[in-house]
């Protein structure tokens, strides 16, 4: 059982922050009648993209229990010596949104054993509850370096990676997990066989997303491959988090119910839509009187989330990377596709506020 306790403390501006050296985080697996701890019972999936600092606190705000930093090549951080031009997408604040984990990925063991304490000794990144290897990414330019899901098919190589990752996250006090798919392909499906390499390698937790490289983020997810990883590693003392088609609040808890999981880690169903979580935690709690959130309150959390990614990135960057969010806060919305055209053209943080203030209004009067 790995345990991390939580104290607090004043850092050197006196504010509060979290002490990584005692976190109460147990990584022990429970069994499904036994209580979930609820810091891993719905956690937000690293997406690339999407799941910035500013994007996990608003989730952890409607009821996410965790989140995890978007993929980070660890040889990026190992040939530079440094973390500082990896910082845009390793940013945390583990007050403001909670336990969070510093995803890395990579192929070569090496890599790791430099990127970790350089991650670790940081005065911010040393607050993060644990280190995240990813050994499922499906994306070409990634699998094509070996690195992702492309690991699935080398066990020894990703056993190495995990070996070297624990040994070199285990003098800072902070567990290692992994995040892979139920395999390759349909020919390759291997992520019982996979999960057990992971708790030999020392892995406190693994997530599994149910379907193979090939399915990418298509077809339905095979949630028995989750049930069957539950029950190999029941018992095992690593955690399994499920993840794959959970959309809304039953279908969480039929996930938690049919696999056994620990938890469950909701990815692209979050898109634009953190009021998920909330809708996920009435569910489980037995509150069938969940509502969906009215044209104002979705504008409000669009300008939460435009204001925090100016803050990070400046005008310019937060505005780009808010257009393409917005097609997500909108989906399926009346005049949508207006809004999103508009936006396109939008150079200014006011102006993308005046867009959604007009579509909110819009729909206010239907």
């Amino acid at each position: 059982m790995i345990y991390r306790n939580v104290t607090h403390s004043k850092n050197e501006r006196g504010t509060e922050r979290v002490d990584a050296s005692s976190r109460n985080v147990a990584l022990q697996s429970e069994s499904m009648q036994e209580h979930h701890p609820e810091w891993i019972r719905t956690g937000l999936a690293p997406i690339a993209g999407t799941t910035g600092m500013t994007f996990r606190t608003i989730c952890r705000r409607f009821g996410a229990t965790y989140g995890c930093t978007e993929l980070v090549s660890a040889r990026g951080i190992a040939y530079s010596h440094s973390v500082e031009g990896s910082l845009r997408y390793l940013q945390i604040d583990p007050q403001a949104e909670g336990p969070c984990a510093i995803q890395l990925f990579g192929y070569e063991a090496a890599d790791f054993v430099a990127a970790i304490p350089l991650v670790l000794s940081h005065p911010v990144l040393s607050f993060a509850a644990w280190i995240d290897l990813n050994m499922g990414c499906p994306v070409p330019k990634v699998v094509k370096t070996g690195a992702g899901c492309a690991l699935m098919k080398d066990l020894p190589r990703a056993s190495a990676i995990i070996e070297a990752s624990v040994r070199a996250a285990e003098p800072f006090g902070i567990p290692v997990t992994v995040k892979f798919r139920k395999g390759w392909d349909e020919q390759h499906e291997n992520a019982v066989e996979f999960a057990l390499m992971c708790k030999e390698s020392g892995a406190s937790a693994v997530t599994l997303h149910a379907r193979t490289r090939d399915q990418l983020y298509h077809g339905k997810a095979d949630w028995g491959i989750i049930a069957e990883t539950a029950d190999a590693l029941r018992g095992s003392g690593v955690r399994v988090i499920g993840n794959g088609d959970v959309r809304d609040g039953e279908s969480a808890e039929r996930m938690l119910s049919e696999t056994r999981a620990d938890g469950v880690a909701v990815g692209r169903a979050a898109m634009g839509n953190p009021w998920v979580f909330s809708e996920i935690a009435a569910y489980l709690s037995g509150d069938r009187s969940w509502r969906p959130p009215t044209a104002t309150e979705r504008a409000e959390v669009i300008f939460e989330h435009l204001d925090g990614l100016t803050g990070l990135l400046g005008e310019e960057c937060a505005v780009k990377e808010m257009r393409a969010q917005l097609s997500y806060y909108l989906k399926g919305k009346h005049s949508a596709a207006d809004c999103r055209a508009q936006a396109v053209a939008a150079r200014t943080a006011q102006e993308v506020r005046d867009i959604v203030s007009r579509w909110a209004d819009a729909e206010a009067s239907l």
